[in-house]
C-alpha cells in the first residue's frame, strides 16, 4: 500500500497516516490482517480517498457491528476479510432506572471513559428502552463486563455479549428535501440544512461544534456531495446531491437530515 505523504499539515491526519503506511507494511510481510481503533466512519472513508491510491483501497476494509454504526474499524489486509474477522464485539446492558430516570449516551460513555478505558476503543453506544449496547475492541470487552458496577446514580445493570446478529437497532430516519443555496459553504449548507441563520451557524463553527465528515471545520470549507455534516446539539445532516444552477445562479441540492 502506498500512501501520499505530501502535503499533510494537520497533526492527527499526518499521524493517522504514518500508522496506515507502518500497518500496511506488516499486514503485507506477515499476510495478515492489522486492524485500528474505532474512528468517525466518514473521516475514515476521507482519510482513504484523499491519502491512499486508488489501486490500493481494495485492501481497505470497514466494520463497527452494524450497517449504520457511526464508529467502524478499519482492517487492512492483503485479501479479502470477512465482518467476523474484526476484533470487536457487542455488549448489552439491561439497566433499571426507574421512572423518569433514562441514562443518556453521556452517561454510558462517562461511565467507561471514568474506568480509564480510551474513547478509541469504544465504538457505537446504542440507546435502547431500558439499557444500552456497547460496541468495543474485544480485547475490553472483559475489562468492562468485570469493572462496570454503575452507570451515574444507577447500580442495577446487568450485561451479556451477545453476537452482532442480535442487535436489534432500528435504521435512522432520515428526511429528504430540496433547496437551493448561494454558495456550497459550510456555513451555507449549514443554514439551510437547520433552517438557522447565517450568524447562528458562524458562532456554531467558531465554537468547534460543527464536524463534516467527523472533523471540525471552518466557515470558509466547500461542501462535497456525500459529505456528511454533523452539529452538536443540532444534529446530523448529508449533501446528498447537487443538481446544477437556477436561473438566478442558486445551487441547486438535495440536504437528507437525519431525524
Amino acid at each position: 500500500m502506498k500512501l501520499s505523504l505530501n502535503h499533510i499539515n494537520d497533526a492527527d491526519e499526518k499521524r493517522f497516516v504514518k500508522m496506515m503506511l507502518e500497518y500496511s507494511k506488516r499486514s503485507e510481510q506477515q499476510f495478515r490482517p492489522i486492524f485500528t481503533d474505532f474512528y468517525n466512519k466518514e473521516w475514515l472513508l476521507s482519510m482513504i480517498d484523499r491519502y491512499i491510491e486508488e489501486s490500493t483501497k481494495q485492501m481497505c476494509y470497514f466494520y463497527g457491528g452494524f450497517e449504520e454504526a457511526e464508529r467502524q474499524v478499519l482492517g487492512i489486509a492483503p485479501y479479502e476479510i470477512q465482518e467476523e474477522d474484526f476484533p470487536i464485539m457487542a455488549l448489552e446492558l439491561k439497566v433499571k432506572t426507574g421512572i423518569g430516570k433514562a441514562l443518556t449516551h453521556r452517561d454510558y460513555l462517562g461511565a467507561l471513559l471514568g474506568l480509564g478505558i480510551e474513547r478509541e476503543t469504544i465504538g457505537d453506544i446504542v440507546i435502547k428502552p431500558f439499557g444500552a449496547y456497547i460496541i468495543a475492541n474485544e480485547s475490553m470487552v472483559s475489562y468492562i463486563y468485570s469493572n462496570l458496577l454503575s452507570i451515574g446514580k444507577c447500580q442495577n445493570i446487568e450485561q451479556q455479549v451477545i453476537p452482532f446478529s442480535q442487535l436489534q437497532i432500528n435504521p435512522p430516519q432520515i428526511k429528504s428535501y430540496e433547496t437551493t443555496v448561494a454558495s456550497l459553504r459550510l456555513d451555507v449548507i449549514v443554514a439551510a440544512g437547520f433552517g438557522l441563520s447565517r450568524g447562528v451557524c458562524t458562532k456554531l463553527i467558531q465554537a468547534d461544534r460543527v464536524k463534516c465528515n467527523g472533523v471540525t471545520s471552518t466557515n470558509k470549507q466547500l461542501i462535497k456531495e456525500g459529505d456528511h455534516i454533523t452539529v452538536r446539539g443540532y444534529g446530523k445532516i448529508k449533501l446528498k446531491q447537487i443538481s446544477g444552477l437556477t436561473k438566478k445562479d442558486r445551487i441547486h441540492i438535495t440536504i437528507e437530515k437525519y431525524v
